[in-house]
């Protein structure tokens, strides 16, 4: 199971480990976003630090419907502590977990200032 917490600002947060191009493992933040369909979408400079391998440049839609092209990248996560290989979006100014990366999982969040988050595998 992967838990977080619910910031002030109502996002919910969850730790998740990646690796450098060194393969040592990174732990950073990310706010879980249900309305962003990939996996894992990280700011520019956050997969130029992570030494990402890029693998194509695709079409993105925009939650205001505007089409951007899009840098993405491979990565492995620990993820439920076994490594799993995921595509990177280099794209905005947050981290953002997507919906591809919770399928098969439930997500359960407590929508409140401290509350807690949790993923767990479905059975």
């Amino acid at each position: 199971m992967i838990t977080g917490h619910v910031s002030s600002s109502l996002e919910a947060i969850v730790r998740l480990h990646i690796e450098d191009s060194g393969g040592q493992t990174q732990a950073m933040d990310v706010i879980i976003d249900t309305g962003f369909t990939s996996f894992l979408s990280l700011p520019a400079a956050t997969v130029s630090e992570l030494g990402l391998k890029w693998i194509l440049e695709e079409d993105t839609r925009l939650a205001d419907g505007s089409l951007v092209s899009t840098n993405v990248y491979t990565a492995v996560v620990i993820w439920n502590g076994r490594p799993r290989n995921i595509n990177v979006q280099a794209l905005g100014v947050h981290s953002l977990i997507g919906m591809a990366m919770l399928a098969s999982h439930d997500l359960a969040v407590r929508v409140t200032d401290g509350g807690s988050v949790s993923i767990d595998a479905m059975p």
